[in-house]
């Protein structure tokens, strides 16, 4: 579909055909040799479905990927190794395309980024807006039981139960000093 949305398909070409050539084909640069019978039922298929090369291609680069095809096809007939991908990237060199495709790539990348900045600097004053009001949220609603002094309490209680099975008055004073922090941090939290 990408392609087709970039122009680079002819449309009236059986898709599901053109997508199994591409998997075929990357997998193969990536090392895993697609199975000859694999390769065979998909060609007649092609031969079948498809009367012209399916992809739109500039005049120069569609003659030399021909000129390539064919090239291949006469080295494999005699067992010698092609690397196509090789011989097309020196092929676009000495035609200077890369140093353009570059560039293109370039400005595709830049007006990625500048659509993000451009969304970047349009969410900036909703998110002031969202902490201004999660601010006032904030200052509206107060705890009821101030962190540091629970915190306190809750080590002292831990402390006076296990203090308890030692010393029972002891422990019975620590967990009633624990429960006055208690109250004393809600009640200073309060004002």
């Amino acid at each position: 579909n990408a392609m087709a949305e970039l122009g680079m398909l002819i449309p009236e070409n059986n898709r599901q055909v053109i997508e199994k050539g591409i998997e075929l084909s990357i997998r193969a640069m990536h090392g895993n040799k697609p199975d000859e019978m694999e390769v065979q039922s998909l060609m007649e298929l092609a031969n079948q479905t498809m009367s012209k090369f399916p992809f739109v291609l500039p005049k120069n680069l569609a003659l030399y990927m021909r000129m390539a095809s064919i090239i291949e096809g006469i080295y494999k007939t005699h067992n010698v190794d092609f690397k196509f991908v090789i011989v097309l990237r020196n092929i676009l060199q000495e035609e200077n395309m890369i140093p353009k495709a570059y560039v293109e790539e370039l400005k595709i990348s830049f007006d990625k980024f500048a659509k993000s900045i451009d969304s970047a600097l349009r969410l900036g004053p909703e998110m002031e807006k969202f902490m201004d009001e999660a601010k006032i949220s904030m200052q509206k609603r107060k705890p009821i039981v101030f962190l540091g002094g629970s915190i306190f309490a809750s080590a002292i209680f831990i402390g006076s139960v296990l203090l308890y099975q030692t010393d029972e008055v002891f422990g019975m004073a620590g967990m009633i000093t624990s429960g006055l922090i208690m109250i004393g941090s809600a009640i200073f939290r309060k004002h």
